[in-house]
């Protein structure tokens, strides 16, 4: 279990080693298009998120994703075609996803500005921790939604973790590879792509 008391660096690895970079080792990378020529059903699609609910009128096509682990996640479901920038990059993207990044537009290695995300339009906001998208970070998400823009953040960075204190918050259970599965399967909801959510899981499950 880690605490207050462990320092960032070290709690952000952890979360890292424990599912992220094993995922992207399994990512495919390929820009396939979107919703593999299906007509989208189910939306508008509501989920619980992070302890907000989330309504995606219609599967992104203009999405931004503000941190390496959700971008990688978001590569790995061959969504290239649909994002309209990343940001927030710590580590050099994983070989088997260099490809479908190149043609990601990097709009900060950083944190960006909210205004330099909404610059880009986008249609859905991804993140992978909750400080991303709270004061202190890009913007707090109700700043974001107010807009029209759905937001979404690792369930790894929520459950089992109290964000309500300062920093980077103190997890409360230890971290496991369900939040990471969930993770993948909610967001190829999202872009309703579920098959491949389901497939990348399935490896994911294999390796693991």
């Amino acid at each position: 279990m880690l605490s207050t008391a462990t320092p960032a660096p070290i709690r952000t690895a952890a979360l890292l080693a424990a599912g992220l970079l094993l995922l992207t080792a399994c990512g495919e990378g390929g820009n396939t298009g979107a919703a593999d020529g299906k007509k989208a059903e189910g939306f508008p699609l509501t989920l619980k998120n992070c302890g907000r609910t989330v309504t995606v009128k219609a599967p992104p096509q203009q999405a931004v994703s503000v941190d390496q682990g959700s971008t990688e996640i978001l590569l790995s479901l061959g969504l290239a075609d649909r994002l309209a920038g990343t940001a927030t990059w710590s580590d050099p993207v994983m070989k088997s996803l260099e490809k479908a990044n190149a043609g990601v537009e990097r709009i900060s290695e950083n944190r960006p500005s909210s205004e330099k995300v909404l610059d880009k339009e986008p249609d859905f906001l991804s993140a992978s921790f909750a400080s991303t998208l709270a004061k202190g970070g890009v913007a707090p998400r109700e700043q974001f939604e107010k807009l029209g823009v759905p937001t979404y953040v690792s369930p790894a960075d929520c459950v089992g973790k109290d964000n309500s204190g300062g920093g980077d918050g103190a997890r409360t259970a230890p971290l496991t590879m369900d939040s990471v599965y969930t993770e993948v399967r909610e967001l190829s909801q999202v872009f309703d792509v579920p098959e491949r959510g389901d497939a990348l899981v399935k490896k994911l499950r294999a390796r693991v």
